[in-house]
C-alpha cells in the first residue's frame, strides 16, 4: 500500500513538472526556430541553404512532438468565428511553400470563390490542414522524391468540403482502417502517430466528419465536411474585395523575458518595415504606453514581476483602447491559469513556437478587425 502512494506521487510530481518543461521546451525552440527563419533568405551558399533548411525542419518536427502530446492529452474546447477556408488555405499554404518547392512538390489549387464562411477555430483548422499537407508531403517524399498534392475546397449537398489530396504511394488496404488509430503512422520515423488522431477528433467536435479515400500505388485523399452554419451560407460581398494589408509604418511593442525570442521577433516585425519598441519585462512595457500610441502590442504571458495577464488588467484600466491591440504569444499551454484566460478574452494568441508569417497573419487580422467596427456601415 505505502509502495502504491509513492508510486502515486511519483506521478502526480511528474505531471505537475509537465507545464514547466513545456514552457521551457516552447520558449528555446520559439528562438531557434525564429532565428533560423531570418537567417535562411540571407544564405548565399547552396549547401549551407539546404543543411539550415533542415536544422529548421527538425526543429518543427520537436515543436510538433510537444504540441500533438500537448493536445492529445488535453482537449480544447474550439473558438468559433467566422472564417473564410480559402483564405485559411492560402495562409497555410504560403508558410508551406518554400519547402515543398524544395522538395520538388507541385500544389495545385482548386478553391471555390463561392463557398460560405464557417463557423470554426481558425487555429485549430489551421493545425488541421498543417497536419494533412504535412502528411501529403511526407509520403511523397519517401517513397518517390518528387510529386503533387491537390488542395479543392466546394460546397456539397449543403455542406463544406476540403480535399487533400497527394499522389505518393497511397495506404495498403489492410491498414485504411487504422488511420486515425493513435500512435498508427503512415510514415515510420515522422511525427509523432497523433496527428491524424487529433485532426480526425478536431473536425468531429467541430460536428463535421472526416474520410480517408486510398488504394496502394494510387494516392490517397482526405476529406473533411463541415456543416454550413445558418447565417453564413453567403458571403459579405465586402470578403471579395479585401485590400492586403502590410505592416510597414506600424508602431509595434512586443514583450517577452526571453531575451533571445524578443530580439528575433522584433528583427523580423522590423525587417517587416515596423517600428518597434521592446520591453524584457512588463513593468518597464507600463511606461512606454503612456508616450507611444502602438498600433500592437505582442505580450508574452508569463513573465516574472509582472505577468501578460497583469499586464492586460492594468491596461484594461490605464489605457482601455489599447487593450483590443494586444496579442498574447506564449509557450505556456498546459497551464490552467494561462488557458482560463485566453478563454475568458476575445485577443488574438499565438502559441511559441510560430511561424514569423503566422505572425504578420494575426496582426493584420486583428487590425482588420479593429478597423471593420470602428467603420461605420453604410
Amino acid at each position: 500500500m505505502a509502495e502504491n502512494n509513492v508510486e502515486k506521487e511519483k506521478i502526480s510530481g511528474l505531471e505537475n513538472l509537465l507545464p514547466e518543461l513545456v514552457h521551457k521546451l516552447n520558449n528555446h525552440l520559439g528562438s531557434m526556430l525564429a532565428y533560423g527563419q531570418l537567417l535562411l533568405p540571407k544564405m548565399i551558399d547552396a549547401e549551407s541553404k539546404r543543411y539550415l533548411a533542415k536544422i529548421i525542419e527538425e526543429a518543427w518536427q520537436a515543436s510538433h512532438v510537444i504540441k500533438d502530446l500537448v493536445d492529445f492529452t488535453r482537449k480544447r474546447k474550439p473558438q468559433k468565428e467566422a472564417v473564410d477556408l480559402n483564405r485559411l488555405i492560402e495562409s497555410v499554404l504560403n508558410t508551406k511553400i518554400r519547402e515543398l518547392d524544395a522538395r520538388r512538390i507541385k500544389v495545385v489549387k482548386e478553391l471555390s470563390p463561392s463557398i460560405p464562411l464557417a463557423q470554426v477555430d481558425p487555429n485549430q483548422m489551421r493545425e488541421v490542414l498543417v497536419n494533412l499537407i504535412n502528411n501529403a508531403e511526407g509520403t511523397i517524399t519517401e517513397f518517390y522524391g518528387f510529386g503533387e498534392i491537390r488542395v479543392k475546397t466546394c460546397e456539397k449537398e449543403g455542406e463544406i468540403e476540403m480535399i487533400i489530396s497527394d499522389d505518393g504511394p497511397g495506404v495498403p488496404a489492410e491498414n485504411i482502417s487504422k488511420i486515425f488509430d493513435p500512435f498508427f503512422m503512415t510514415i515510420k520515423g515522422r511525427g509523432t502517430g497523433l496527428e491524424l488522431t487529433i485532426s480526425h477528433g478536431t473536425v468531429i467536435e467541430h460536428g463535421g466528419k472526416m474520410r480517408v479515400e486510398s488504394e496502394w500505388g494510387k494516392g490517397t485523399t482526405f476529406i473533411v465536411t463541415l456543416p454550413i452554419v445558418e447565417g453564413q451560407v453567403e458571403k459579405k460581398e465586402e470578403e471579395g474585395k479585401r485590400t492586403e494589408v502590410n505592416l510597414r509604418g506600424l508602431k509595434g511593442l512586443v514583450i517577452d523575458d526571453e531575451p533571445a525570442f524578443l530580439d528575433a521577433v522584433s528583427k523580423y516585425l522590423k525587417l517587416m518595415g515596423c517600428k518597434i519598441t521592446t520591453a524584457s519585462d512588463a513593468k518597464k512595457a507600463l511606461a512606454n504606453i503612456e508616450n507611444i500610441d502602438f498600433d500592437f502590442v505582442i505580450c508574452d504571458i508569463r513573465m516574472p514581476k509582472m505577468s501578460g495577464i497583469e499586464f492586460y488588467c492594468i491596461i484594461n484600466e490605464k489605457k482601455p483602447s489599447l487593450k483590443e491591440r494586444i496579442i498574447f504569444s506564449t509557450g505556456d499551454v498546459l497551464n490552467d491559469t494561462t488557458r482560463e484566460f485566453m478563454e475568458s478574452i476575445t485577443n488574438p494568441s499565438i502559441e511559441k513556437p510560430f511561424d514569423m508569417s503566422s505572425l504578420k497573419e494575426v496582426i493584420i487580422k486583428m487590425l482588420e478587425k479593429i478597423e471593420n467596427r470602428q467603420t461605420p456601415a453604410r
